[in-house]
């Protein structure tokens, strides 16, 4: 079974928290799987909030396109805040999502994998431009409904 597989058997609204890296950052972590039509894939609407930043309550939000190829593979397509282009990422192995060929204004990865159905872990790796990505932002979330 792959991860769109995974994530179409088990859709609907995940709750959890996102851990920041290296630091004490805790944040309310929502994620709303949604089929795509034939089955294709699913798409993500991610947010994570933080009552800790008043000044930025809701600390990250994106719109993702997780789904299959024709050739076998998966790709995944974000739109997010941190850009005014959207990524895409192509799986490299089960579950993470990596740049191709495409650019980007910073190195990044995702991956996205769920141990056991109902439990995702979501985890953002990112760097400065020029450098390595790493792992900073790690959700733990859960199906609610």
């Amino acid at each position: 079974m792959t991860i769109v597989d995974d994530l179409l058997a088990h859709p609907g609204l995940y709750i959890g928290i996102d851990t920041v890296a290296g630091s004490e950052f805790r944040g309310a972590a929502r994620l709303v799987i949604t089929p795509l039509p034939g089955s294709s894939g699913v798409t993500l609407d991610y947010e994570i909030f933080n009552p800790a930043t008043p000044d930025r309550i809701r600390g990250h939000i994106e719109h993702t396109m997780v789904g299959r190829t024709h050739d076998g593979g998966a790709v995944m397509v974000i739109g997010h805040e941190h850009a005014p282009s959207v990524a895409i990422l192509r799986e490299s192995r089960p579950g993470v999502f990596e740049l191709g060929g495409e650019s980007s204004p910073f190195p990044m990865r995702v991956e996205l994998t769920m141990p056991e159905p109902g439990k995702l872990r979501h985890a953002w790796w990112y760097g400065r431009p020029g450098g390595e990505a790493v792992e900073q932002d790690i959700s733990i979330l859960e199906r609610v409904s």
